[in-house]
């Protein structure tokens, strides 16, 4: 598991990362709605998963349901899961 737990500031930060600051980290940590439901795109998500990996060492299939059906806070919760179980 990586240093540090994901944290919703964090998460908001790589997803607005992932969107190339088309959504504000603001808007995403502020939301509830699905990823999807505040414009972020299938390509977005895509970059989105390589930045968890790379921060937390987890993988997250683009078929997750996290990606699209949670918002930011579910999203967070399953990243934490994923983390500590050690998942590749």
């Amino acid at each position: 598991m990586s240093a540090h737990a994901p944290d919703v500031a964090r998460l908001a930060e790589l997803v607005a990362r992932a969107t190339d600051g088309r959504v504000s980290a603001e808007e995403i940590a502020g939301s509830t709605e699905p990823l999807a439901a505040l414009g972020v795109t299938s390509l977005a998500l895509l970059r989105l998963a390589d930045g968890l990996e790379s921060e937390y060492g987890v993988l997250i299939d683009l078929g997750d349901r996290a990606l699209h059906t949670e918002g930011l806070p579910g999203l967070v919760a399953h990243v934490r899961e994923l983390a500590t179980r050690g998942t590749p």
